[in-house]
């Protein structure tokens, strides 16, 4: 009896020991020089976005607490993660830019970076980054990240003349 126990738990501490002995999920490598990302495609009143690109990639979580992986992001990758040397993924290799009709990539419509409404004004419900950024984001409790006010992203708050009339300015 001692002996058939033994032999049903040794192999178990043995499989806990190395469960515990390995690595974590290595977190995402950053190309150099993207740790921090200023996002400007989108001139506009509100000023351009931060991106904390190493933090995303290192310190953050998905909202179901996972690691989060460049695949989360970049949504054309075929693997979790790329391949290094790492390929361009730059979203406007794909997105055409603002206010231009979507284009054709690989075989599937991409859309532009955002529409311009008829007075000229950048259309907010079609900005790209805020189906890609928010659609994450506001899965995450408020207690963690409150992205219930435009400020989190754009530190020039939001006020009625920036998203009214011309984004460059023009009357």
């Amino acid at each position: 009896m001692a002996l058939s126990l033994s032999v049903r738990v040794i192999p178990l501490l043995l499989a806990a020991a190395a469960v515990a002995a390995a690595p974590a999920a290595r977190a995402a490598q950053v190309p150099a020089g993207k740790e921090v990302m200023v996002l400007s495609h989108i001139p506009g009143k509100l000023g351009p976005v931060r991106f904390t690109h190493a933090d995303h990639a290192t310190r953050y979580k998905r909202p179901d607490g996972k690691q989060i992986r460049c695949k989360d992001c970049h949504h054309t990758l075929a693997a979790e993660e790329p391949a290094e040397p790492f390929p361009d993924m730059r979203c406007t290799l794909c997105h055409v830019p603002m206010g231009q009709p979507e284009k054709e990539y690989a075989g599937k419509p991409a859309r532009s970076l955002a529409s311009l409404k008829p007075d000229g004004a950048i259309d907010l419900r079609t900005v790209l980054f805020h189906d890609q950024c928010r659609g994450c984001h506001l899965k995450i409790p408020a207690e963690t990240l409150n992205l219930a006010t435009c400020k989190v992203c754009h530190p020039k708050g939001l006020s009625p003349d920036a998203i009214h009339g011309r984004y460059d300015g023009r009357p």
